[in-house]
């Protein structure tokens, strides 16, 4: 099983260091990163490391209330944590809190951290994922089971629609497992109980609602995983009309947390009946490509993995049948214009530019397409090789 590395730090130069050490001797190693404390503490939603680099100082909160809150939740207080300081307190930290295993002082080298990294992997054993723990199933209405970093999410969805299946097809997040409910080959929603995480970009449509009404409504949520748009439609106390395609659009936003998630286990559940909240939902019509392009689009920069950020001074190139899928999709119009740019030669930089888009959006694209297996994206380290094709050069 695949080991996590939370990387916690705001500078982007330091944390770029950090990436290039990790990723040239932990081949089998998650790398993830957070510039925030708050976005640290949303990434345990969804992933569990084994190992958390902190630095010192961040720009919401400072290391010491970061390993306070790690070591007052049951969840995380046995990850080890690495602090990476200069200022002196690394020490007096180290001695308050049982979870700070290590102080490295500032600047830090390749060879001290790869030591850290390296003794504190070998001697912890991968955690036990609180998830599982939480379900009671019949292993016998188990369909199928693997693990993403051998079964690629899209090969998991597609083998559910191929084969039509009925259930639940769960993946093993950190505290809570996100469930897409699956009837006859055609997807439903995806939920989870973990509240916080299904409504992080909701405030505005929950603001109208009675509070007491929603509180009752995350209880459910918590308990059950009834999405809290269905509960509330149930007790008349959610003013839209429109709650099937708000719980859809919410299920693929839930679901666009485990394209960052690292790897990890899923497995297939056979249901004879759904859950009472699930009966009577209406299936979608989408294929598992455009389901999956949809939830894709919730993927935002700042949560991609190291490994998953396109270099970009790269290149773009459609997969063999890459040109043949991508005319099956519903490219939104950003997506379309990118689409009939890619020629197999230009840079990203140059297509950006002569569709006007920023390079972020367009990186995310170059992540939605390569998940999709439409492109191949070469990287700059590649195109230098001999032999390698040319790209041409970007527009005055």
């Amino acid at each position: 099983m695949s080991q996590k590395i939370l990387v916690i730090d705001e500078s982007l130069v330091a944390t770029k260091l950090t990436e290039n050490v990790l990723a040239q001797n932990f081949h089998g190693v998650d790398v993830l990163l957070a510039q925030r404390g708050n976005d640290a503490f949303d990434r345990f939603n969804v992933a569990q490391p084994d190992l958390i680099l902190l630095n010192e100082t961040l720009p919401d909160m400072d290391a010491e209330t970061v390993c306070y809150r790690l070591l007052n939740d049951p969840a995380t207080a046995k990850v080890p944590v690495v602090l990476l300081a200069s200022n002196g307190n690394g020490d007096r930290i180290e001695e308050r809190y049982d979870n700070v295993i290590k102080v490295l002082p500032k600047p830090v080298t390749p060879e001290s951290l790869l030591e850290v990294v390296n003794a504190t992997l070998s001697k912890n054993k991968p955690m036990v994922n609180p998830a599982r723990q939480l379900l009671f199933h019949d292993p016998a209405r188990t369909v199928f089971s693997g693990h993403t970093a051998f079964f690629s999410l899209r090969s998991a969805l597609q083998m559910a629609y191929g084969d039509r299946l009925t259930g639940a097809l769960r993946f093993f997040v950190n505290r809570y497992p996100i469930e897409l409910f699956i009837s006859k080959g055609r997807f439903l929603f995806a939920t989870s109980r973990n509240f916080q995480m299904y409504c992080r970009d909701s405030p505005v449509i929950l603001s109208a609602t009675n509070l007491g009404l929603i509180i009752e409504g995350q209880v459910a949520q918590a308990a059950t995983g009834c999405p809290i748009f269905l509960f509330l439609s149930v007790r008349n106390g959610f003013p839209h009309d429109d709650v099937v395609q708000i719980v859809r659009d919410h299920g693929q936003r839930v679901f666009a947390n485990l394209w960052t998630a690292g790897r990890v286990t899923f497995e297939f559940e056979e249901l004879q009946e759904f859950p009472e909240y699930a009966k009577n939902f209406p299936p979608g019509t989408e294929d598992p490509d455009n389901w999956i392009l949809g939830s894709l689009r919730h993927v935002r920069y700042d949560n991609l993995m190291a490994a998953q950020r396109p270099d970009p001074n790269g290149s773009p190139a459609y997969t063999r049948k890459g040109y043949e899928l991508i005319q099956k999709l519903k490219l939104n119009d950003v997506e379309a214009r990118f689409a009939t740019a890619i020629n197999g030669a230009e840079s990203l930089q140059s297509i950006a530019k002569k569709i006007g888009i920023p390079l972020n959006d367009a990186l995310l694209i170059v992540f939605r397409f390569a998940a999709l297996d439409i492109i191949d994206y070469w990287s700059s380290n590649v195109l230098s090789l001999p032999g390698a094709p040319a790209p041409a050069p970007d527009a005055a």
